[in-house]
């Protein structure tokens, strides 16, 4: 039925049946509103019963556990404490005084791996450590001072090894199981020394007893020597010998005894035994310096790139080097440094 139909019927005005429909719009959401709050507060009623039995559950279930861990200490598994210091005790420690394997375990593992222990009440870091097993730990704690006990250690351990030393020295001592408890656990390294030392004395001694028993017209040349040879003279040893072949290969070969005194570990007193035996012939390895790059200038010990570019530039505006007294010309080399370098100089003009 239309809204023209209704009107004739009724004699209502539009105006009126407008506000009789927004009338009953708003008593059927009243309604609507009733029926939801009835039902909210309900189910408030029901969600606060749920929270109350929920929280009533988790108490009940804390009260059950801490009634399990007291049993579980109580009579068969017994704490018995003492003190102890729980960077440094070991797991069959704790487990002689009551704890767990699994506790005593997990306790261990984090202490191998670098885990630190301050103070007593660190002890809680523990996964697995509970307040009943922590309160009957907490007072039998002590955590040593680690510098002290260091620096003990390291006093204990000089005074071991002068001991062995000593004792070594004086009666030919060598390691065994029956001697003094108080020192042998320390000792083992300290006669490890002793026999290097000892070794490298009568080592010493033999090349000694060689290179004296060199024939006089014996003579060494370094530039054709290995490490072996050089053994026979005195006051060279492996380490040295090394030293001085691996030198002498990077220079391309020595000119004069003052480049031995370069090498690390030689000095003017070792040169003034072995200069008699020692001899500088033999061709050196050339720079050719017409046809040499930077890169490979500075492999050499008296080129740094500084000195190396200098090199170089002076050849690219100058065109090629012809002799020693075309690299005398460049001002910047200092002609004691060019004594040194220049045997090993070359000037090819065509290659």
């Amino acid at each position: 039925m239309s809204l023209r139909k209704i009107r004739k019927q009724i004699h209502y005005h539009s105006t009126q049946i407008w506000g009789v429909t927004v009338v009953l719009f708003i008593i059927f959401g009243l309604i609507i509103l009733g029926q939801y709050s009835s039902w909210n507060h309900v189910n408030t009623e029901y969600n606060n019963e749920e929270h109350i039995s929920i929280l009533a559950s988790l108490q009940t279930r804390s009260a059950e556990r801490d009634l399990t861990a007291k049993k579980k200490y109580s009579k068969k598994n017994r704490i018995e404490p003492h003190k102890f210091d729980p960077n440094t005790i070991s797991k069959d420690e704790l487990m002689d005084m009551g704890i767990k394997e699994s506790i005593a375990r997990s306790w261990t593992n984090y202490t191998s791996k670098g885990g630190k222990f301050k103070k007593a009440e660190d002890l809680k870091k523990l996964y697995s450590m509970n307040d009943y097993l922590y309160d009957k730990l907490n007072s039998f704690v002590e955590i040593k001072n680690q510098k002290k006990e260091n620096k003990h250690k390291s006093n204990q351990y000089k005074k071991n090894k002068t001991w062995v030393k000593n004792k070594y020295k004086n009666n030919n001592y060598t390691y065994n199981q029956k001697d003094s408890t108080t020192y042998q656990n320390n000792a083992i390294d300290a006669i490890s020394d002793i026999e290097r030392k000892e070794y490298n004395a009568e080592f010493r001694a033999s090349r000694k007893e060689k290179s004296s028993g060199l024939a006089d017209n014996y003579i060494i040349v370094l530039n054709t020597t290995d490490s072996t040879e050089l053994l026979m003279l005195n006051g060279i040893g492996h380490v040295l010998s090394s030293r001085i072949i691996k030198y002498r290969d990077k220079l391309g070969g020595f000119h004069n005894m003052n480049q031995l005194l370069e090498v690390y570990g030689v000095k003017a007193a070792l040169i003034s035994k072995i200069m008699n035996k020692i001899s500088f012939e033999g061709t050196l390895k050339k720079i050719d310096l017409n046809y040499i790059t930077v890169d490979s200038l500075v492999q050499h010990p008296y080129f740094d790139y500084s000195t190396a570019n200098i090199f170089i530039n002076y050849r690219n505006h100058h065109g090629p080097y012809k002799g020693l007294d075309d690299v005398k010309k460049i001002i910047a080399i200092k002609q004691y440094w060019l004594d040194e370098v220049s045997p090993y100089f070359s000037y090819s003009v065509d290659k």
